[in-house]
């Protein structure tokens, strides 16, 4: 006998055969792949028959999933799932952290709603690819049966939060293959995006500074007065509602030597039990950049400039109290787009604009009059150069100068706006109408292009 101490991982000893009773049984130790030692033992008719299918054994022990310390074939995909999120939560805090918190957060929100309710408590070796495809046809099923929504997205993202976690298991050992990924996932829709007119820039400038004039002297705490300024930053740049929220004046540069920059250098981001929190970076590499900023954008900064500021002070600050609470608290997106939908409402301007749109409509008009590879650089997306732009051309972080062409993207506007009115348009100053009188030129909006 071949004793099993020699033996490897994989090798198994001498089979042994022998007759009990009326039939045959062989049997042979075998080591497993983990260095553990088990037997491999079956019964059949015949001695040949027996010796045959202990070999089958063999193979099929050392292609069977083992599991590890933590994970088992037999756990079921709630603990999985679980698993997979604490330990991609542990990893946020990994120096140059590979995810960030808000998209483990966004992930356990889609294994929470549509994984675990429906697979959590099947078992992992019990998971086929038949029932992964049920699953996600169910999604779906669920989104045409009269649902708000067509559930599509829903459905890949749910998939890829799936596949994730089965594939850590793989990992584990506690599956061999990841059923999840041969399930066929719905094509996503390619979006549409659609920019504003000059003229409806024109009619969003003077709308919020109407509502803005509407608000002095109502009783009540004092308003900030910034939701013009956050649009000007946002027309003036292509950033994120985020990125501007998260401003310091130690990113501003409004100084009349040179031209005047924004270093965008942060984000805004809402993360599980911390809620709304500036995150020292944006959500990618590419997005570090400096921006050169057109007049409009660089007047609008000033006029709310304090006197008195440092490096660390959030350009757009919550609103102060007299004990003199929040004065380093930057104000959230949610807070702003809320004041932007009352300001629209005001103006009769419901659902027309959101902040993402003036983002779409920047990078619109940049790329119809400079390409797209310049407007890429300015919203902060990767352009990729191959192995050539990752590993021997440094990235140039200084945003194309693209301040002429938003510049007079609003200008055009505001002059378009105050022909519709019959008003003068005023120096270096945008149009300021009756809040009734914006929305005048609505069926302008779309003839006037770009």
């Amino acid at each position: 006998m071949t004793s099993t101490r020699r033996l490897r991982p994989g090798q198994h000893g001498e089979i042994f055969v022998y007759r009990t009773g009326k039939q045959w049984r062989a049997k042979v130790r075998l080591r497993l792949l983990d260095g553990s030692d088990t037997q491999v033992s079956r019964v059949r008719a015949t001695a040949t028959e027996a010796r045959l299918a202990v070999q089958e054994g063999v193979t099929e022990r050392l292609g069977a999933a083992q599991g590890s310390v933590d994970l088992k074939p037999d756990s079921k995909v709630g603990l999985a799932c679980r698993q997979w999120v604490t330990e991609m939560r542990s990893r946020t805090r990994w120096p140059n952290a590979p995810v960030l918190p808000q998209t483990v957060d966004e992930y356990e929100r889609l294994l929470g709603n549509h994984v675990v309710p429906h697979l959590g408590k099947r078992r992992l070796n019990e998971l086929t690819p038949a029932g992964c495809q049920a699953w996600l046809d169910g999604i779906l099923d669920r989104g045409r049966a009269g649902g708000k929504h067509d559930m599509l997205a829903t459905a890949v993202q749910a998939r890829s939060a799936l596949v994730a976690v089965l594939d850590r298991a793989v990992i584990h050992d506690a599956l061999r293959d990841n059923p999840a990924r041969k399930t066929i996932a719905p094509a996503k829709k390619k979006p549409e995006p659609r920019a504003m007119s000059a003229v409806g820039v024109a009619r969003l400038r003077a709308a919020v500074r109407a509502w803005e004039e509407s608000r002095r002297g109502r009783p009540g705490p004092r308003p900030t007065g910034h939701l013009p300024a956050v649009i000007d930053v946002m027309l003036g740049t292509g950033m994120c509602i985020g990125e501007v929220m998260a401003l310091r004046w130690g990113q501003v540069n409004l100084s009349p030597d040179g031209l005047p920059t924004i270093a965008v250098e942060a984000t805004m981001v809402d993360i599980k039990g911390q809620g709304t929190v500036r995150q020292p970076r944006p959500k990618s590499e590419a997005g570090e950049r400096t921006i050169i900023i057109p007049p409009f954008t660089a007047e609008s900064l000033a006029s709310i400039r304090p006197e008195v500021t440092t490096a660390e002070t959030p350009v757009f600050p919550s609103r102060r109290f007299r004990d003199e609470r929040n004065v380093l608290k930057p104000q959230t997106p949610a807070n702003v787009r809320r004041t932007l939908r009352e300001a629209l409402d005001e103006a009769q301007m419901t659902g027309e604009v959101y902040p993402h749109l003036l983002r779409k409509t920047v990078g619109t008009v940049v790329a119809r009059r400079m390409g797209v590879a310049d407007a890429a650089s300015l919203l902060g997306h990767r352009i990729d150069a191959g192995v050539t732009g990752r590993h021997y051309i440094e990235r140039l972080r200084l945003a194309p100068d693209t301040s002429a062409v938003l510049q007079a993207m609003v200008e055009i506007g505001d002059e378009e706006l105050a022909k519709a009115l019959g008003i003068e348009v005023p120096d270096g100053g945008a149009v300021v109408a009756p809040r009734e009188s914006v929305t005048v030129g609505a069926a302008d909006q779309d003839a006037t292009g770009w």
